[in-house]
């Protein structure tokens, strides 16, 4: 492949890797009107958001086998079909279960087109190269769940929250188009879908203890986020009184800072990764501790809520490429699988804490702060335990 189409085609494929993150965090800002609307409660409406984070953790799992047995392009085309069909039923459902049904569709559905995605960056990149590829990977998504709460709570504000399902229908439907007309094929190395053959392969993967402390690892960093998005919507608007465009802007300011720590980490590649990631968890404790003791004694303030967790989401940003590739590189003649297991269970790891996240009191930050704390004193454990990176 020519440098040229190499390059027009990995532009192609991070943006529909960023479907991941913009199918699930679109509706973020959305959840008080749709729970008015459907005449639901807080609880079933967070399932909305997580039951998508669910479809796409265990539906990539399948997806990593699909890919490396029928090539990257029909799965993503059928991936992106779906998706559309599902999107644009959303906009007409009649009760909150309908919703959430489809939410797992939908996480499903685009778990085909972000896995294939980023197999096809594996197949077009090897070493260093796939290395810095995987920085953009991670930026990608990065740009998805800044921009689509963003997005999400202008359309919700000014057409209503059944646009943004139609909305995104119609950008789903573009990327499809695309893929369609514009992308050749770049996986030949099938991998047939047998038992022998699936067995070996995640036995190859899932027994590896780097891979399990990697993988733990990136969930916890990939889960801070769509944490922060089941619970903040109510705590920001429901219980401080702010509106959905507003909530825009602050999921604006905490996507940005993932994408900026994605750049920092770009920016500072010959730093070692052991003090990068040394530096980064020390900031993100005390930027916590700070936060904590600051609500003990003045209670909940919107200030103090958002900066810690915005302190965290960059120096977290920063280290989520290096975690990330660590995971995959060496697997790249199971590319498909490996992306999808790692990816799965980031996704996996995000449902099951923003599950806990959805459960605690909404009238305060101090739960969820605390949450973080735990979290990241885990994360700590882990890297003590890993030798080099």
């Amino acid at each position: 492949m020519n440098p040229v189409k190499q390059r027009n085609t990995a532009i192609l494929m991070y943006l529909l890797i960023s479907l991941g993150g913009i199918v699930v965090d679109i509706i973020v800002p959305s959840l008080p009107s749709i729970q008015r609307a459907l005449l639901s409660n807080e609880t079933a409406t967070q399932w909305a958001f997580t039951m998508a984070m669910l479809g796409f953790g265990f539906g990539q799992i399948v997806a990593g086998f699909v890919v490396d047995a029928f090539g990257r392009k029909l799965p993503m085309l059928l991936g992106a079909l779906c998706l559309s069909f599902s999107l644009l039923l959303s906009a007409v459902v009649p009760d909150i279960e309908a919703l959430i049904a489809l939410r797992l569709v939908q996480g499903l559905a685009v778990s085909l087109v972000a896995v294939g995605g980023r197999a096809v960056i594996k197949d077009l990149y090897h070493g260093e190269e796939y290395l810095k590829a995987v920085n953009w990977i991670t930026i990608s998504f990065a740009l998805g769940i800044t921009l689509s709460p963003f997005v999400g709570g202008y359309i919700e504000e000014n057409f209503g929250w059944q646009m943004v399902f139609t909305g995104l229908t119609a950008w789903v439907s573009l990327g499809a188009v695309l893929l369609a007309f514009f992308f050749t094929e770049t996986h030949t190395n099938h991998q047939p879908l047998n038992k022998e053959t699936i067995k070996g392969n995640l036995s190859e993967i899932v027994l590896n203890r780097g891979f399990q402390r990697t993988a733990i690892i990136c969930g916890v960093f990939y889960a801070i986020l769509p944490a922060f998005n089941t619970v903040s919507p109510f705590i920001i608007q429901e219980t401080l009184g702010y509106g959905p465009v507003f909530y825009g802007h602050i999921a604006l300011v905490l996507g940005g800072a993932w994408l900026a720590g994605n750049m920092a980490n770009r920016a500072t590649f010959s730093i070692p990764a052991k003090s990068k990631t040394t530096l980064c968890l020390l900031v993100s404790l005390l930027a916590l501790a700070t936060g904590i003791g600051y609500q003990i004694i003045q209670g909940l303030s919107l200030y103090a809520f958002i900066a810690p967790v915005a302190a965290i989401i960059f120096s977290l940003g920063m280290l989520f490429p290096l975690y990330l590739g660590k995971a995959l590189a060496p697997f790249h003649h199971i590319a498909g699988i490996a992306n999808a297991i790692v990816f799965s269970g980031c996704w996996l790891c995000t449902a099951l804490i923003s599950f806990l996240a959805s459960s605690l009191p909404l009238n305060s930050a101090l739960p969820l702060m605390i949450l973080y704390s735990a979290l990241l004193l885990l994360v700590v454990l882990l890297t003590r335990k890993m030798n080099d990176l």
